[in-house]
């Protein structure tokens, strides 16, 4: 070979070297990015290239080895991967990376034999391969070696102190490491350290690497901090638009905030992009346990299963779904198996769990995540005896972990165990300081600590005794006089005393939003009051702008306290709803009828299974309310069909740990299907019974014009095309065609309705209510025609004329409000007092939070002289507005007349609380106490009297008495 020739073919050598590199260079391009194919294909590219050099390059071959690897993992090519990697071994023995990569593929196939060799022939080639030292920790932990396996997670943070190392890779490693250790002994420094030193480190060796942005804000989202968490998840997307790991980091973060479509969404891509990732078929499993859809979770768990069988986390959800379709063990039978030898068997007739649970412990004594895990899914579904236990083993099991200590201090405060929530919540916090649920759960528990008590016979009012001492006391009594009511109606006692916690205004934060962090640990939730079943919380309403009936919510919430405990958290979401929602003894919402009207006839109606995750998944506030007004309806349903006791029978049903298709065989003797046929067919009866109310058109506006263009002799049709011309704005073209239609039919009630409100613009009332008379004359029944026409005559004070539409339109539409307030006002001006009564008692029926009616109903009743009916109202009243001093005045001048002096004692104390100068009040006080033997109260209040008003009279010859 000639100097020329030997240059020609180095020079060629280097040209195919160069390419490959190029090649590898640009294939973990598209990687990084998720170009995933692109990067396969230019894989491939650079096989061929590699395999025209003999011998190849041994570091580019295994780039390139590496590269194809992680591209199956990414994409759900585990058994290539694992092919690939044993094939690359073999042509390399000696490299330990590739040992290494073969534990990490063995042990998240769960083969973990297999792992623990590929382990040990990385570590013999090189002690300091950071990725086996990362495998072997894992698998320490899951043969219950937690003392080892610690070490091996130390192993990352003294190794970075000692190589400093610099390549992403290893940095990315060092940071799960690390973070590990630091979640087991507490060292919050190293959070910190990963997320804001070694996280950026990886990107500033390689801009590319998506993972230390999803590593950091996998961290964040782990402390609850999900604005930061978000900010890392996208622009880890940024680079990588298919990170599949991402997206479940995504779907975790929604259902965290109760968003679970969107949840399923970032799921179901997750598994477009890798059907076997493993966290992705776990995160699914969760939602669907979420959702009530525990057959459907089992299989999914299953599937989890056959990817790794031996996963901690996958046999968690597993074991969940057998103790949700099986029965929940008692306590004692838990104990017992976790005290068994590790050789026992179980007997041949032990429920599945049992199973599960006895093999796990055959190789794995200490199973920390799995009980921990398990125990939240159990927690979820309100299994809390189970999820305390599971708890308090993990704890004891593997101390390290502060997760556990976080959650049975959230758990203690859903169980009212405040005490004990207070000690393991602060022992959390010092574990783990970045916890934003355990920081808001102590801000809560120190709010509580300042509140005051009020205990009784069967509760313990929990009050902010600056702003609610009034409200607590009333509470306290209202519960203690529905008690006895409850306890009959379900012929059960829950155990111990129920602890209601009041919330108001404090530190510089809304009562909803101390409310909200006292149920979630996070300042939002839907409701002003809730259930855990052992204790109840609500939004105070002297706190709310809106106010409401508190005695409902009350009771609504104690119904849940009582089905939860009889039926041991059996019971489903809808039908402790629909308990609770009955218990009120309101009539249906409005906005139940509304929704009814613009849902039935549709056939939108949720199956009882459907029911339970719409409650804690609702896409809108429609769906939340609909899915009460429909549990609402199947309880009426079943009272109808099926008898006055029905609901007790289903109800003893699921105290028997019945599902509700069993349940509704057993009680009913019919099948699930047919109930729910049943149950449809009475919702459509009585959705044909609600007239009146506006529904949307089926017909988009250009539909509309579409058909009305194609007939326009059509006079309805050409009223409603109006009315909608005039809603987009279009006044002229409006008011020409509904003229045209008024010229034909002056009694077309869409087109009179549309000149009339183009009337109203100008003001001109007469001129409106001439256009609307043929209508009205004809005895239409257009709601919106009724209204104005209502509405216009009542501004003009023709209450005679205004009568008559009134009473005719509450005679068609009984269920709407606006005709008894409408009626009210009529009957009040036409000084028809008997009238009046009867449209007041029909509104506070009809809307429970109508304080203005309530009190119009007590003030009635005291100008007849109707004591006890004074006395009702002026109580009703006071459960929506309990710091009224006018009410208090007059039950407590009520209660004179009725001989009810400690009752007077009580309504003149509470009004001098709000209005301390009312000098009659205090006499009154003052009187009474004389009278009721209490000379020495008396005498103290008399005493204030003449002090803020000396020449009170009748204080005086009251001061002689004394």
């Amino acid at each position: 070979m000639t100097a020329n020739t030997a240059f020609l073919q180095a020079a060629a050598d280097d040209m195919d070297s160069a390419d490959v590199k190029t090649l590898l260079k640009t294939a973990y391009d598209h990687q990084q990015h998720g170009r995933y194919e692109e990067s396969r294909e230019v894989y491939d590219k650079a096989t061929a290239q590699l395999g025209k050099t003999s011998p190849p390059n041994a570091e580019q071959n295994l780039k390139l080895q590496r590269g194809l690897i992680e591209l199956d993992r990414l994409t759900g090519k585990s058994r290539a991967a694992l092919q690939r990697v044993e094939a690359a071994i073999k042509q390399a023995p000696e490299v330990p990376l590739l040992h290494a990569i073969g534990a990490q593929l063995y042990y998240e196939s769960g083969d973990y034999e297999q792992a623990h060799q590929y382990v040990r022939r990385a570590l013999a080639l090189d002690a300091d391969q950071p990725l086996a030292h990362l495998i072997q920790a894992h698998l320490l932990t899951d043969a219950g070696k937690i003392d080892e396996a610690n070490e091996g997670y130390r192993w990352f943070v003294r190794y970075y102190n000692r190589a400093q190392p610099e390549d992403a890779e290893t940095l990315l490693l060092i940071g799960e490491g690390a973070t590990q250790y630091a979640r087991w002994n507490s060292v919050s420094q190293i959070f910190t350290f990963v997320i804001n030193t070694v996280c950026p480190d990886v990107l500033k060796a390689d801009p590319l690497a998506w993972q230390a942005a999803y590593l950091s804000g996998s961290i964040l989202q782990e402390k609850y901090n999900r604005p930061q968490a978000a900010d890392e998840f996208t622009a880890a997307l940024k680079i990588n638009p298919q990170a599949a790991e991402v997206y479940v980091a995504l779907a975790y973060a929604f259902i965290e905030g109760h968003e679970f479509d969107e949840a399923g969404k970032m799921i179901e891509r997750a598994l477009e992009i890798n059907p076997r990732l493993l966290d992705a078929l776990l995160t699914r499993c969760d939602l669907e346990l979420i959702n009530g859809q525990v057959h459907q979770a089992l299989k999914t768990a299953q599937s989890a299963v056959n990817i790794n069988a031996r996963s901690q986390l996958v046999l968690a959800r597993l074991a969940a779904c057998y103790l949700l379709l099986d029965g929940v063990p008692e306590r004692e039978a838990l104990a017992e198996l976790f005290t068994v030898s590790d050789d026992a068997e179980p007997r041949a007739d032990a429920s599945r769990f049992t199973k599960l649970t006895t093999e796990l412990l055959k190789h794995n004594p200490k199973p920390g995540y799995f009980l921990y895990e398990l125990a939240q899914l159990m927690e979820m579904k309100r299994r809390f005896v189970f999820a305390e236990f599971a708890y308090l083993k993990t704890i004891s099991l593997m101390p390290q972990l502060s997760g556990p200590k976080s959650s049975l201090g959230m758990l203690y405060m859903q169980m009212g165990k405040t005490d004990l929530a207070l000690q393991t919540l602060d022992e959390a916090f010092k574990s783990d300081p970045y916890h934003v649920r355990v920081s808001n759960m102590r801000k809560v528990l120190g709010v509580l600590e300042s509140y005051g008590a009020i205990v009784t016979d069967h509760f313990v009012i929990r009050y902010d005794s600056r702003a609610d001492a009034i409200l607590g006391q009333y509470m306290a009594d209202y519960l203690e006089e529905i008690y006895p009511e409850l306890v009959a109606q379900f012929g059960y006692e829950p155990p111990g005393k129920t602890q209601f916690e009041i919330y108001h205004d404090a530190k510089g934060l809304s009562a909803h939003q101390w409310f909200s962090a006292r149920m979630i640990g996070l300042p939002w939730i839907q409701t002003i009051g809730a259930s855990t079943g052992a204790v109840v919380a609500l939004t105070s309403p002297t706190a709310m702008k809106e106010p409401f009936n508190w005695a409902s919510v009350l009771k609504h919430e104690l119904v849940h306290v009582f089905t939860l405990q009889q039926t041991k958290y059996k019971i489903p979401h809808w039908f402790t709803e629909a308990l609770a929602v009955r218990s009120e003894g309101s009539a249906r919402p409005q906005r139940f009828n509304q929704l009814l009207v613009k849902r039935v006839p549709q056939g939108e109606i949720y199956s009882l299974e459907e029911l339970d995750g719409v409650f804690v998944r609702p896409k809108s506030s429609d769906n939340w309310n609909f899915a009460y007004c429909q549990s609402l309806l199947c309880a009426d349903f079943m009272v109808e069909e099926f008898g006055a006791d029905a609901l007790k029978k289903l109800l003893t049903s699921y105290q028997n740990q019945r599902s509700t298709e069993a349940a509704v065989k057993e009680c009913f003797q019919i099948s699930l299907e047919e109930f729910e046929k049943r149950y449809h067919a009475y919702l459509k009866k009585i959705t044909a019974s609600l007239k009146g109310y506006q529904t949307e058109s089926s017909r988009s506006f250009s539909e509309l014009k579409k058909a009305y263009e194609a007939d326009k002799e059509d006079l309805n049709l050409a009223g409603e095309y109006a009315a909608n011309l005039l809603q987009h704005r279009k006044k002229q073209e409006a008011r020409e065609l509904a003229q045209s239609v008024l010229s034909k039919d002056p009694a077309q009630s869409q087109a009179a309705l549309t000149i009339a409100r183009l009337e109203l613009l100008s003001e001109d009332l007469p001129a409106v209510l001439a256009i609307m008379q043929p209508a009205l004359k004809a005895k239409t029944d257009d709601v919106e025609v009724l209204e104005l026409a209502g509405k216009i005559l009542l501004k003009q004070k023709q209450y005679p004329e205004a009568l008559t539409i009134y009473e005719a339109a509450h005679k068609k539409y009984p269920y709407q409000t606006e005709w008894l307030q409408g009626l009210a006002i009529i009957y009040r001006q036409l000084k028809d007092e008997q009238k009046q009564k009867e449209a007041l008692l029909k509104l506070v029926h009809l809307d429970p939070a109508d304080v203005d009616s309530m009190l119009e109903l007590m003030y009635l009743y005291q100008s007849e002289g109707d004591l006890k009916q004074t006395l009702h109202w002026g109580q009703a009243a006071l459960q929506i507005d309990v710091l009224d001093p006018d009410t208090h005045e007059c039950l407590g001048e009520t209660a004179l007349k009725l001989k009810q002096p400690e009752l007077a004692i009580r309504e003149f104390r509470v009004l001098l609380l709000l209005d301390a100068k009312n000098s009659q009040a205090r006499y009154l006080l003052a009187n009474t106490l004389f009278e009721s033997g209490k000379k020495q109260e008396a005498e103290t209040e008399l005493d204030l009297l003449l002090k803020q008003n000396p020449e009170h009279a009748a204080g005086r010859k009251l001061k002689e008495k004394l």
